[in-house]
């Protein structure tokens, strides 16, 4: 987050990498960028006047991007400041950013009779005018009365798929645009709160069942005591921990990158999850955990969670610039003879997260309390306060069974041998319906055909 990328932070930096530093960013780490300086403060690693330096840089950058509606776009090139193409707004993204703009005024207001009156009493009249002009009501069906996962600009068109399930990590959007008043009250209530059970305890099931759509909108919103968000949350953990075991790897399972790498060497990244927690198909078939995945939980299970981070640590995940992104141990990923694969790269919203996780742990929610003094939050912090319900939807009553993880060893290894080339078998592809034929060999060499016509 210096000058030479506007002060945006880069989303990722990776050291194997030639492009060691990926020159891209997006809303949300934008708002997490944010309070990252807010708890820098907050942790006495800077002073006031260095905070309100690199909120004013920050926030100063951000008056300048281009935007739509009042959205930032998903995703800009840091050096440039252009929008990447093509332009897309994120609902949860948005939903991200306000949210920690909400909690940057209260800390403003909090420091505004110091001797920086003047500049922050002007930071506050930006992130004011920010907020207002993010216009939610853009991205909401009244027909479906849920928001969309976002807006195609380059199509002109909203996308026909919606964010439906309260275990989500886009509810901080929907809390936002109704303290907002941006989409109506009736949107939470059509939020599905299908159930799941494991032996006595039940909880929301979520898309992926990762610690990321129950966990990370607690950074900056309070659970209650005993409501139907903290009752899944902590059966979510339950969840976790008790699938980990099954399977002898540590805990912490969430969306991440993983171990395969593009062309350039960038690891791919997707969701991973416990399987009677995701809605999603084929998650008991891989295993990754991320380090920020546990780290989330540190408020609520700070033993566990330090406990878990040492044997990650003890399995190589700690490196020069704090926890690594995650540890693969997906047999089809790994090399023959080896039982896990480091993800040595580095994330900036998930380090984020763990700064304020660490944060909030420290002082006692600080991140939480700050969203939560807002008076437009406080209008609708009713809808926290749900308890669970007596009359339930359960589903996946079946649960897959959990098998331990089995890897590759030479006793199960084959390898075919042709020493005469007319002996190697031609294989050929072919995908056709009635109208449409496409062929491709061994070379990589094919042909299409629409009807009669070769295309």
């Amino acid at each position: 987050m210096n000058k030479d990328n506007n002060f945006l932070p880069p989303d990722n930096f990776q050291e194997s990498r030639r492009e060691k530093i990926v020159y891209r960013t997006s809303s949300t780490n934008i708002g997490l960028g944010i309070l990252t300086i807010i708890s820098a403060y907050d942790l006495k690693f800077i002073d006031l006047e260095k905070a309100i330096i690199k909120l004013e840089n920050i926030i100063n950058t951000i008056e300048k991007l281009e935007k739509w509606n009042g959205h930032l776009y998903n995703w800009y090139n840091t050096k440039t400041l252009k929008p990447l193409m093509p332009r897309y707004i994120s609902t949860v993204d948005s939903g991200n950013f306000v949210g920690y703009l909400f909690t940057l005024r209260s800390f403003l207001e909090e420091k505004k009779h110091t001797q920086y009156e003047e500049r922050i009493m002007n930071l506050i009249q930006i992130v004011d005018k920010t907020i207002q002009n993010t216009d939610f009501s853009r991205l909401y069906s009244e027909e479906n009365r849920l928001l969309s996962i976002g807006f195609n600009v380059e199509e002109n068109s909203i996308t026909d798929t919606y964010y439906d399930l309260l275990a989500s990590e886009a509810r901080q959007a929907s809390l936002v645009a109704i303290a907002k008043k941006d989409v109506p009250f009736k949107h939470w209530n059509n939020l599905s709160r299908t159930l799941t059970k494991l032996g006595k305890y039940k909880g929301l099931i979520s898309w992926s069942g990762t610690a990321f759509e129950y966990l990370m909108p607690n950074i900056n919103i309070k659970k209650y005591e005993g409501s139907l968000l903290d009752e899944s949350c902590k059966f979510m953990i339950m969840s976790q921990r008790k699938y980990a075991a099954k399977l002898g790897i540590p805990w912490g399972i969430s969306e991440a990158a993983f171990n395969l790498k593009d062309l350039n060497s960038n690891y791919q990244y997707k969701a991973f999850g416990v399987p009677w927690l995701g809605l999603k198909r084929g998650l008991a078939d891989e295993m990754v955990v991320s380090s920020y995945g546990a780290i989330l939980a540190i408020t609520d299970y700070p033993k566990e969670v330090i406990q878990n981070l040492k044997i990650l640590e003890k399995q190589g995940m700690h490196g020069k610039y704090g926890f690594f992104e995650s540890i693969d141990y997906t047999p089809s990923r790994l090399p023959v003879g080896k039982t896990r694969a480091v993800v040595e790269t580095y994330m900036a919203h998930h380090q984020a997260l763990i700064l304020l996780s660490i944060n909030n742990l420290i002082n006692d929610n600080i991140i939480q309390k700050r969203f939560m003094q807002n008076p437009e939050i406080k209008a609708v912090d009713i809808l926290l306060q749900e308890r669970m319900p007596q009359d339930m939807l359960i589903t996946k009553e079946r649960k897959e069974k959990t098998r331990r993880i089995k890897y590759l060893g030479y006793d199960n290894y084959v390898e075919n041998k042709y020493t005469n080339i007319k002996e190697f078998p031609r294989r050929v592809n072919i995908l056709s319906n009635e109208n449409y034929l496409i062929e491709i060999n061994y070379k990589g060499e094919g042909y299409s055909k629409y009807g009669d016509l070769l295309v």
